[in-house]
């Protein structure tokens, strides 16, 4: 009896944590071995031999979670009261491991960029193309380059605004005019297709040097920013031959146009703040959704009472429930242009009162708090990566 006894007791590890004492048992902690707790070497300098117990000077409700742990084989979550800093330095001081920082993390809302080692192609001259053109903070070369193309970007992008200004767009019609009475094709002579060729020129030449040095094709083409270039670089190509052929359009071309504005996102292949912001709202889309259904029933629902309390009334400009659509996500959405008013002093009433609660209702959503929240949790996560 007395060697059982002895054996439970030998068993027996004392924990004070802070003045809190904690028992468990040694087959508890043996289960990681690699953490402080669980490894009798790495926890023996916090031994007290007075007291025969081990002494932490750390926090208690954190170290709660922690000695639950190694109770559940593997179970940590972390408590309302500790905050995730406190908690992370914790789980860092008693060595649980990164895959358990990550997952805790991951738990905690933050999110995860580029944190996987960066692939690089093998041949030396491959490589230093690939880092010349796609890692710009690699050397002074890849800085400048990135410089160079976001000023293309940037120049790109004001060249097709400036080319809707009424003014430029007469003069450009009336040269267009001009060139259909010359005897020669004047391609070569209009400015803004040669400022079209050269901008696109360059895209092109810088997508296809990045594909040809890319490490992984596979992950080249499924990468969103290297899609976004190739759409960004494609209705330039598509508008020439639509161009050259008799099946030309001008709804195809006008569509084409139009997605030129996808240029504006290749800015986020250099901007780190950029990509951070993408990631949030893909990682909010939950609650987007959450918004967007509590706007489209707000919607329907206001609609179709405002419709039926002005039906009848010859001054209403509600003349059906998908009419009065655009009334209900003005108001709602506090935008108010004034176009549509209502007529009926009931409907005014409804208006002033019941649009304006579901308005609340749908800001209680709030998709912006979590894509806020998010964004300085990664913030924070990029900064200690780039600090460490």
């Amino acid at each position: 009896m007395c060697s059982v006894r002895s054996v439970i007791y030998d068993d027996r590890v004392v924990i004070n944590v802070s003045g809190m004492i904690f028992e468990t048992r040694q087959t508890t902690l043996s289960r990681f071995p690699d953490t402080l707790l669980g490894n009798e070497e790495k926890r023996s300098k916090f031994y007290v031999p007075e007291f025969k117990e081990y002494f932490f000077n750390r926090n208690r409700s954190a170290f709660e979670a922690i000695l639950y742990y190694y109770q559940s084989s593997g179970r940590l979550r972390r408590p309302a009261e500790v905050p995730m800093c406190i908690f992370k330095q914790e789980i860092e001081f008693f060595e649980l491991g990164d895959e358990v920082l990550s997952d805790i993390r991951l738990k905690e809302g933050y999110l995860s960029i580029n944190e996987s080692p960066r692939e690089l192609p093998e041949n030396k001259l491959q490589r230093k193309i690939w880092e010349l053109f796609d890692q710009p903070d690699t050397s002074f070369a890849a800085s400048c380059l990135a410089i160079f193309s976001v000023s293309v970007i940037v120049v790109a992008i004001a060249v097709s605004i400036a080319e809707t200004v009424p003014s430029i767009r007469e003069k450009k019609a009336d040269f267009a005019n001009f060139a259909d009475t010359a005897e020669e094709p004047v391609w070569s002579e209009d400015t803004w297709f040669l400022l079209e060729l050269a901008f696109n020129t360059w895209f092109t030449i810088e997508y296809l040097v990045r594909l040809f040095t890319s490490p992984n094709k596979c992950s080249f083409f499924t990468s969103i920013l290297n899609i976004i270039d190739l759409v960004a670089i494609a209705p330039f190509y598509v508008s020439l031959l639509l161009t050259k052929s008799e099946a030309s359009s001008v709804a195809a071309l006008r569509i084409l146009r139009i997605v030129r504005v996808f240029r504006i996102f290749k800015l986020s292949r250099y901007s780190k703040s950029l990509q951070i912001i993408g990631y949030c709202v893909f990682e909010s889309f939950r609650e987007l959704g959450l918004l967007i259904l509590c706007l489209f029933f707000s919607v329907i629902v206001t609609a179709s009472l405002l419709y039926y309390i002005e039906v009848g009334s010859e001054k209403t400009d509600f003349h059906s429930v998908p009419a009065t659509f655009w009334f209900s996500i003005q108001t709602i959405t506090t935008i108010g242009y004034g176009d549509m008013v209502p007529s009926q002093p009931f409907s005014k009433t409804y208006v002033g009162c019941l649009c304006n609660i579901w308005r609340g209702d749908s800001r209680a959503a709030r998709p912006n708090i979590c894509i806020e929240f998010q964004y300085s949790l990664l913030q924070e996560h990029v900064g200690e990566g780039r600090g460490s």
